[in-house]
């Protein structure tokens, strides 16, 4: 009997110690913490109208972000991110990273729709284009809604709209993007008067696009009828504020509430063409 209980308890001793063992390979209370920033804004898994399909594991474990401050927490040193669809648990993109303390570099992803991949793109990517010429900006667009523009060929007819000191809305044309190309590595700038009278407008303002087919000349209708035009971005409303006025803007499409004249009818659904804005300089 004295033999069998001297068994169980060195068996204890050395499972407490296994234990102990295996415990402080996981625990380091000298650890460096430490945050990190994805952002995600820019795809479609984030943006879609339904929810938030994208999530991230940290060396093979899922890990708390917060894809509205963009923020994660690990322990300083390097490790492996990997962002998954939420649906299916796929890897959509992975990454090494050797995170350092005090580091505040942003990582920035992109995918433009939902059957696009993901891919990491520089936030600092258009860092090094020369600034638009006074009194022009420089604009590139790439068309990701093939869907609702069905045109062989797409030309972009680019208006400024703002209100005047006695609130009457002002819209002017300012230029034509010939043959928009499908894809933001396809697309090249195009420069274009910027259409503001001097003092720029009190109360901001907005470029508006309307949707040529090339080949005909006939515009996008929707489903009132008319042409279509969307609301597609608003440099006083971009921070930090562009100061060399360039511009990297893509369309999507986006489902819409539901059914009105201003948008465009597709099956059984009502949809509109959304800009993003990639880059602003």
């Amino acid at each position: 009997m004295k033999k069998y209980t001297k068994h169980i308890i060195a068996a204890m001793v050395l499972l407490t110690g296994l234990f102990s063992c295996r415990k402080a390979a996981y625990v380091n209370p000298f650890a460096t913490f430490v945050d990190v920033w994805f952002d995600a804004d820019k795809t479609a898994l984030r943006n879609n109208g339904e929810g938030v399909f994208i999530a991230v594991r940290y060396n093979g474990h899922p890990i708390a972000w917060d894809v509205g401050t963009k923020k994660i927490k690990v322990v300083a040193g390097e490790g492996k991110f990997e962002f998954y669809d939420t649906r299916n648990g796929k890897v959509v993109a992975e990454k090494m990273i050797d995170v350092k303390a005090g580091s505040k570099e942003t990582y920035t992803l992109f995918q433009p729709t939902m059957d696009a991949p993901v891919a990491f793109v520089d936030p600092a990517g258009q860092d090094t284009v020369n600034a638009a010429p006074a009194g022009h900006i420089k604009l590139k667009v790439a068309n990701y809604a093939k869907d609702l523009i069905p045109f062989e060929h797409t030309d972009i007819k680019v208006s400024v709209s703002y209100f005047d000191a006695d609130w009457n809305e002002v819209v002017t044309e300012v230029g034509v993007i010939k043959d928009v190309k499908n894809t933001i590595d396809k697309a090249g700038y195009a420069v274009l008067p910027d259409g503001l009278p001097n003092p720029a407008p009190e109360f901001g303002y907005n470029y508006v696009f309307e949707f040529i087919n090339s080949d005909t000349g006939q515009p996008l209708l929707n489903y009132g009828g008319t042409n279509y035009s969307n609301l597609a971005f608003s440099p006083p409303g971009i921070s930090p504020l562009p100061v060399k006025n360039v511009f990297t803007v893509y369309l999507v499409s986006n489902k819409t509430w539901g059914e009105a004249p201003p948008f465009i009818k597709k099956g059984d659904a009502f949809y509109e063409v959304a800009t993003s804005v990639l880059f602003a300089n």
